[in-house]
């Protein structure tokens, strides 16, 4: 469903001295339908702008983004208007995606009215189906978002993304900023929702543990590198990145938050890397199939 090749999405910064952040930096990966792809790595390596970019939220420096056999980098807005409601995006902080004058039953029945099609009756009848479908009450539809808790609101924008009947949905961190008994319910509910309705996910986070109970395949980020990419199991069972192994050891859990300058030159992760050569600060290695769709980026392993 999802084809993305080479994409890169560049950011400058400063005023007489021109610097570009490749906050993406030439990823590439596919989607199957009816999949779920868990895009994992810390904080700032380039995850929700990848999420971002594949709805164009932000516009792309480079690649191809093909959905559904469309090439959504070339699309003009209008046409982009039309394909929209089929790529929806769950953000991280359910608090901050609702309007807070707007009750909940408002706010589900707006991507309603502007999709058309529905009278007042049907459009009523509708949330209210959306609303038991996401494990909601009644009642909640005449609160507002401030009157309701953060796994709660969670459901309602759950509830608003479904209202469109979407193919392919992006999850940025939907339980980072829950409580972890509601954690749990959130993504099992998402769990039944995928199935329920033959959805496709991106999901985006930093939690392993997370991304290994909600994914079908894992892909590992490093500074705007795709670094390894293949099924749950291989990846947690035999991974062989060492940044991989890096995240999933929990000894090496502070040494993800230093980050050291590299040239464009070399592997985004040979500063930190034990296995390092000579040539890993020479040459940028190629990703490469290693196993039946388990690729890594590293010269070590090939």
């Amino acid at each position: 469903m999802i084809e993305v090749e080479a994409l890169k999405k560049y950011f400058s910064t400063g005023i007489l001295r021109k610097r570009h952040i490749k906050a993406v930096n030439g990823v590439s990966f596919q989607i199957e339908q009816g999949e779920t792809l868990g895009l994992v790595g810390e904080s700032g390596c380039g995850k929700t702008t990848i999420g971002k970019s594949l709805l164009r939220l932000i516009e792309p420096t480079g690649g191809k983004i093909i959905f559904d056999g469309i090439d959504l980098v070339h699309l003009k807005k209008k046409e982009l208007r039309r394909i929209r409601p089929r790529m929806q995006m769950i953000f991280q902080d359910p608090d901050a995606s609702l309007n807070p004058r707007m009750k909940i039953e408002d706010s589900i029945a707006e991507p309603l009215k502007l999709r058309g099609g529905l009278n007042k009756v049907e459009i009523k009848e509708k949330v209210s189906e959306l609303i038991e479908t996401v494990g909601l009450n009644p009642e909640h539809v005449n609160r507002y978002p401030y009157q309701l808790s953060g796994g709660q609101n969670q459901r309602v924008a759950l509830a608003r993304v479904l209202a469109v009947n979407p193919d392919f949905i992006i999850a940025d961190e939907p339980t980072s900023s829950l409580d972890v008994s509601v954690q749990a319910q959130i993504l099992n509910l998402m769990q039944d929702l995928k199935r329920k309705f033959d959805l496709t996910l991106l999901f985006i986070s930093h939690d392993l543990e997370v991304v290994r109970h909600m994914s079908d395949r894992i892909a590992v980020m490093y500074r705007g590198k795709i670094v390894e990419i293949g099924i749950v199991n291989e990846i947690f069972d035999d991974a062989k990145h060492p940044y991989t192994n890096t995240l999933i050891s929990p000894a090496s859990l502070e040494d993800q938050l230093i980050y050291e300058d590299i040239k464009d030159a070399g592997c985004v992760f040979y500063p930190r890397c034990p296995f390092a050569a000579e040539i890993c600060c020479k040459k940028e290695p190629e990703m490469v199939e290693i196993g039946r769709g388990h690729w890594v980026l590293c010269d070590r392993v090939t």
